[in-house]
Formats: structure tokens, sequence, C-alpha cells
């Protein structure tokens, strides 16, 4: 099994799910990417002030604090590293250790690296970039391109899953593992994780424990195509839901119900 992995650069949560594929599969991966961009990369027209202070409602003081400070220590680090006074932070410092192949990169839809990627002919690409994957790449492994998401697939679909869970009221939750299309978080789901939602659960529990779930439904959903495995549970776009980056108005509201619960 060739396995290559696009991603971002991602101190908070990416880099130790990253972390675990890696150390359970290291003989396998060809290459690691880290293209452009991060959480806060946002379309066009959206205002990357309005979702911080989203998230800080979302949040709260502790974790949205506490998160924004391990971002600021990363990008101490890196400057560190740049003047050869600390080791390599990111996820790319850690694949070189293991003696992987990285690339930084614009976009993974940049010719130039399509082409080095179609040389290295993985069976397998698992992103988990910011970045909307064309045609071309997607046809290039032997298996196909996979995704970890947020939610239980085809619902909530899109952006922040877990605020969408609790803010629809939800009463279960877990992880996707499924195949990427052109389309938003559509293609086939191989590995599903499930728990319920309970009334202690906030923003922040959700969240952790979709990290504590995603290594090892990544890891069985690699096993289970290495084996040749077929029987994929159907993301049918008609019973799809698609969520967009919160508003302020949302988010407020969400803070509110926490209050007065």
């Amino acid at each position: 099994m060739r396995i290559f992995i696009i991603t971002m650069d991602d101190p908070v949560q990416t880099k130790q799910f990253i972390r675990r594929i890696i150390d359970a599969r290291d003989r396998d991966i060809v290459g690691i990417a880290v293209p452009k961009g991060n959480r806060l990369t946002l379309s066009k027209g959206k205002s990357k002030y309005e979702y911080l202070f989203s998230l800080f409602l979302i949040m709260g003081f502790y974790h949205f604090f506490k998160n924004a400070f391990i971002s600021i220590l990363h990008k101490f680090k890196k400057i560190l590293h740049s003047m050869g006074l600390c080791p390599d932070p990111t996820i790319l410092g850690y694949a070189k250790i293991k003696g992987i192949a990285t690339f930084k990169i614009e976009t993974p839809n940049n010719l130039e690296f399509l082409e080095k990627l179609k040389k290295l002919n993985p069976d397998i690409i698992i992103n988990q970039s910011q970045n909307i994957l064309k045609k071309e790449l997607l046809e290039i492994p032997t298996i196909g391109v996979i995704n970890r998401h947020n939610a239980l697939l085809p619902k909530n679909r899109g952006r922040l899953s877990p605020f969408w869970v609790l803010y629809k009221g939800e009463k279960e939750t877990g992880v996707s593992i499924h195949f990427v299309e052109e389309a938003l978080d559509s293609g086939d789901i191989i590995v599903q994780e499930k728990y319920p939602v309970t009334e202690k659960d906030n923003f922040n529990t959700l969240v952790k424990k979709n990290y504590q779930l995603a290594p090892k439904a990544m890891l069985m959903a690699i096993d289970l195509l290495e084996n040749g495995y077929k029987d994929f549970i159907p993301n049918n776009d008609n019973q799809a839901t698609y969520n967009t980056t919160p508003t302020l108005k949302e988010a407020w509201q969400y803070r509110k119900r926490r209050i007065f619960r």
C-alpha cells in the first residue's frame, strides 16, 4: 500500500492526528505535502475577524485562548527553527525524521506538483487540507482520495460540524472516513464511528471525542481498502444537509443556550 498525505500545518488537532497515521503506517507513506492555508482560510467575502469572534463565543474563553496560545507558540518555534535554534515543529519536520519525502506547495492542484505525485504512484491519498481538490488530482491514486469528516455523513457536510450538531440539537454524531469527489463532502463512506451527544457535551468535548476516534477510523479504512473492501455506505445527496461558517448571530445564540443551561 502506497499512501500520500496532503494536510494543513495545524498544531492544535491535525498534527497529532497525522502523526498517529505516520507512526502506524510509516513504511507505506511515500510523501506528505502541506499547501498554503489553514483553518482560518475562508471563502471570498467572509470576514476572518467575525469568524474569530464567532469561534470565541462557540469555544469559550479558556479553550479559545488555549488554542490561540498553541498556534502562536507553533509560529514562534517555526521562526526559531529558521534561525537554527530549535527542531522543525511542523508535521513536515516530523515526516523528515521518519525519512518520508516532504513537499511544501502553494496548492495541491499545481501542475508541477501533480507531475511529482504521479511519479510516486500512490494507491491512496489522505486529504486533510482546506483545499478543494480538482479532478486531475482525484484521478491519480489507484484506489482513491479519502478524507476524515467530523460528522455522520451525509448529514452536516461543510465547516465546523460539531458546532452545527449542537446548534441543531442532534442526539448522535461521530466521524466519517469517505472518498473525496469534486462535490463538497460527497463520496462513498468507508468507515463511520458513532457516539451519543449528551447534555454535558459542548463544542470542545465533541471535537476532542472526534479526534480520539479519527486515527482509529482512518487506519481501519486503510486496512479495509488494502484488503479489497467494497461494501461502502452510500453518501446520498438527497439525504445531505449543508453547513456554512456560523454567523455571529448563530454563535451568540449557541452561547446563550450554554449560559442558561
